[in-house]
């Protein structure tokens, strides 16, 4: 004879061991004599003296609707409100049954890093006509340095009219 005990804190009352049981006593409040099924994805728990089958997510990997964070499960019964098994992507939101691309979000992050694109060459090159500028204004510039200050200084008018907002913007080239 064995009993088999359940864990009679927890809510759910889930099985936890099994031991040999003395014929001719009564299994203790928290065993019965049944034996639980077993079956994936399920844990049996005690209710009313019997078991039943409950849904065992545990050591899964959920996901916050909100905030896209991951999460082990740790708890027996179904996944709760706010969490899926679903994975997010980049650039995503939850429409109410599954991950969608966010145009928006996406849009939105393609023309912060064209800026900052933009802005970082736009730097470069002016720096470097500065540096150009001051060599003429000392008299130490070269033909070739005359020269490759105009060429720059279409660059970066070309890099300030670009527009941004098109994610397959193309930059020019530094000369």
């Amino acid at each position: 004879m064995i009993n088999y005990y359940f864990d009679n804190t927890n809510e759910l009352k889930p099985f936890t061991h099994e031991l040999k049981a003395n014929a001719d006593t009564l299994p203790p409040d928290n065993a019965l004599r049944i034996t639980p099924e077993f079956k994936e994805g399920y844990w049996p728990c005690e209710k009313n003296g019997k078991w039943i089958l409950i849904e065992d997510n545990r050591e899964k990997t959920v996901y916050n609707i909100e905030t896209k964070s991951a999460e082990k499960i740790d708890y027996l019964g179904k996944i709760k409100e706010g969490y899926t098994p679903l994975k997010p992507f980049e650039f995503c939101k939850w429409d109410g049954k599954k991950w969608i691309l966010d145009e928006e979000k996406k849009q939105e992050f393609i023309v912060k890093k064209n800026v900052m694109t933009r802005d970082s060459l736009l730097n470069d090159a002016n720096t470097e006509i500065e540096i150009i500028n001051r060599a003429i204004r000392l008299h130490r510039a070269s033909e070739a340095n005359k020269i490759r200050l105009e060429k720059l200084e279409l660059y970066t008018i070309d890099l300030y009219e670009l527009d941004l907002n098109n994610i397959d913007v193309v930059f020019p080239e530094k000369p």
